[in-house]
């Protein structure tokens, strides 16, 4: 008599743990297309029998296993640390493109050409109003074109200083949510077993990664530590270390909960490319236009001054002029003068058009690390071409990558509505199953009672 309840409960317990398995089910179902959530799984157990004592077996419920791969996640974190860098540099990258005027017959490219063209066409007719005034409109449109480019690097080292201090910001908020969430797995124990704090945590941490680059250290409750790039605390428990953006100097810089710079610790993620375009790219893009922008302005004021005007005189005024401490590029102006005030004839020969042959011949002469003024320019804008087109490729390859980290991860931890059917199909009839079993034995019970 006594097995025959034995077995009752035991039947009655598995309905309990089938019913459970059943819920997982459902959960899994309806969490589908929630972010970061991982299939769970309900792990079933068998309890030893022993049918000469009359203790029969029964399945168990071993707990809620969850299928997500730390190694996965890791991997998709790595991938998008890689893909926020790249996106980010390209996405800025292709917003400077204009100021190098890629385009045929703009730019300073074609400015500097138009001037030497101007020059060419003065030493043909060297008195003629109309040549003098095409080499002072010329001037004036070269000077504008590389104040223009100068203005668009400006731009463009604003726009990345301004993505910087909202990227840390954003980093700052990201880590609140993560603490919120923290302090959630400390006053709960069972917080951890929680699938959809878990699938909020793994959402907020692939956010994070577009960031920054990271490790994540798991203590036993649960929570997370996250320390950037490896080494600056950002979050340990319940403890939030924010960083900030610096601009204040010469150089971006990103500072800890103590001051300290800490830029040369991160190595990827939106917050390095920006970085990068702010203390690196743009300003040795600015750097070259400067350069450009002075060796020109100098050879040619240099030429001028050489020369005798319209009336025979030495030149009183020089052609350009600008400011190095602001930027050659940024200041440069092309100054106000008469057409006569052209220095177009040499000094031996007054009248003449040996100096205006001179101006024009700078063209081809080798001024500017080892080749012309025009060379040095195309290099520049080959320079910005190459890193802009590696920018876009590897923003591709990442992209590309990352989708392929998604694959593998969802692979193992996804939600298989197909494979969710079939399981609720066997838990639905192993369910059946041992209902029937607990109505077969509560009739052999009332049989026995009766008996008795």
């Amino acid at each position: 008599m006594s097995s025959l309840f034995v077995t009752l409960r035991n039947s009655a317990s598995s309905m309990r743990v089938f019913e459970r398995g059943i819920a997982v089910v459902q959960s899994n179902v309806s969490n589908v297309n929630t972010p970061g959530y991982a299939r769970q799984d309900q792990v079933l157990v068998a309890t030893a029998s022993d049918l000469s004592s009359g203790v029969t077996g029964t399945v168990a419920s071993g707990g809620i296993q969850d299928s997500r791969s730390e190694f996965a996640e890791q991997s998709v974190r790595r991938s998008l640390q890689a893909l926020g860098y790249a996106d980010e540099y390209s996405a800025h990258l292709s917003r400077l493109e204009p100021v190098f005027g890629i385009e045929e017959g703009a730019g300073v490219g074609a400015a500097v050409q138009e001037l030497f063209n101007a020059f060419s066409a003065l030493s043909v007719t060297p008195n003629d109003t109309t040549a003098r005034q095409a080499v002072l409109q010329s001037a004036n449109q070269l000077a504008a074109a590389f104040r223009e480019a100068a203005a668009g690097l400006n731009s463009g080292l604003s726009e990345a200083g301004a993505a910087m201090v909202n990227e840390v910001s954003g980093i700052n908020a990201t880590i609140q949510e993560i603490e919120t969430i923290n302090h959630q797995f400390k006053q709960n124990a069972k917080a951890n077993e929680d699938a959809g704090l878990n699938a909020q945590l793994t959402t907020l941490l692939e956010s994070l990664a577009e960031s920054v680059d990271f490790n994540v250290l798991r203590s036993e409750d649960g929570s997370v530590n996250i320390f950037g790039g490896g080494q600056v605390p950002l979050l340990i428990g319940e403890h939030i270390y924010p960083l900030t953006a610096d601009l204040s100097g010469s150089s971006a810089k990103v500072l800890d909960y103590q001051g300290n710079d800490v830029l040369s610790k991160i190595t990827s993620g939106r917050i390095k490319a920006q970085a990068k375009l702010y203390n690196e790219t743009i300003p040795s893009y600015a750097a070259g236009f400067d350069r450009l922008a002075s060796t020109l302005a100098d050879a040619v004021n240099a030429q001028l001054a050489q020369g005798l005007d319209q009336h025979g005189a030495p030149p009183t005024v020089n052609l350009f002029s600008y400011d190095a401490g602001l930027g050659a590029a940024r200041t440069l102006m092309a100054n106000s003068m008469d057409p006569s005030g052209l220095a177009a004839a040499s000094a031996a020969a007054p009248g003449g058009n040996g100096n205006a042959r001179a101006l024009a011949e700078i063209a081809s002469q080798d001024l500017i690390d080892g080749g012309t003024i025009i060379e040095f320019h195309s290099t520049l804008a080959a320079l910005a071409g190459r890193d802009l087109s590696a920018a876009r490729d590897g923003a591709g390859l990442q992209s590309a990558l990352s989708t392929q980290a998604r694959q593998l991860r969802d692979d193992i931890s996804r939600v298989s509505l197909d494979q969710e059917a079939i399981r609720l199909l066997e838990f639905q009839r192993a369910y059946e199953a041992a209902a029937k079993m607990v109505s077969t034995l509560n009739e052999m019970t009332e049989t026995v009672l009766n008996m008795i």
